[in-house]
């Protein structure tokens, strides 16, 4: 599936240098969006999530340094200020109002196109590196810690959260075996006073769920009577 171009909102009272930008983006691959005030940015932005802004500091019905410092609220995007405004004030004031860049008027357009690839590949890089922290990937297993889910190619395996604690446990652990005693104490926070049978309820509907059975990738191994192994082929 061909990746989704990245959504760009200018926020610009200037119509023409906001076509001029719009048609420089729109070249390069980018979706825009142009708002001429802070109300119809405010107006966009509740609609959609742009994964960029460009904007202005001057706007007929507010301040971009405002407006940027309430967007910061609601998104993580970048910004990139785009402004006739050079004093090394307003440029501390934008950066420190959530900006990441400060461009002022006259501008280099491919210094502009240059600015909005590397802050648009460093936002890819930060939500690669979010993504790659909670997701596990084992084959055909997927954890989403975020969600508290497990995926089996691709399919939701329906897991309680016990028994998604309980997995999680054991993948963290893999190719270490795990006594009943450390499963049970770890995720029910309790000790298991000799009785394992809720544990062994868990694991066994665990594996069920994700269809240990017929996978090719990995296993739950049980030692009987001492604990549980997590392994990959």
């Amino acid at each position: 599936m061909p990746e989704q171009p990245s959504s760009i909102l200018i926020v610009e009272d200037d119509a023409e240098l906001a076509r001029l930008n719009a048609r420089l983006l729109k070249r390069q691959g980018y979706e825009v969006l142009i708002a001429s005030s802070a109300g119809e940015a405010r107006d966009i932005v509740r609609d959609t999530a742009p994964d960029l802004f460009v904007m202005d500091i001057g706007l007929p019905d507010g301040d971009g340094f405002e407006l940027c410092d309430e967007f910061r609220k609601i998104s993580d995007a970048p910004l990139l200020f785009l402004t006739g405004r050079s004093g090394s004030e307003d440029r501390i004031t934008g950066l420190n109002s959530g900006g990441d860049y400060y461009l002022t008027k006259p501008y280099d357009k491919d210094e502009f196109i240059a600015v909005v690839h590397s802050l648009l590949r460093r936002a890819k890089q930060t939500q690669d590196k979010i993504a790659e922290a909670t997701v596990i990937n084992k084959g055909s297993l997927v954890l989403k810690l975020d969600e508290q889910k497990a995926f089996i190619n691709g399919k939701d395996a329906g897991l309680s959260s016990k028994e998604f604690s309980v997995l999680l446990l054991l993948v963290q652990n893999e190719e270490k075996e795990l006594s009943y005693e450390q499963l049970y104490n770890s995720v029910w926070g309790t000790p298991m006073l000799g009785d394992s049978s809720a544990l062994r309820q868990r694991i066994s509907r665990i594996k069920k769920k994700i269809c240990e059975e017929d996978a090719t990738d990995f296993c739950i191994l049980n030692d009987y009577g001492k604990g549980y192994t997590f392994t990959t082929d």
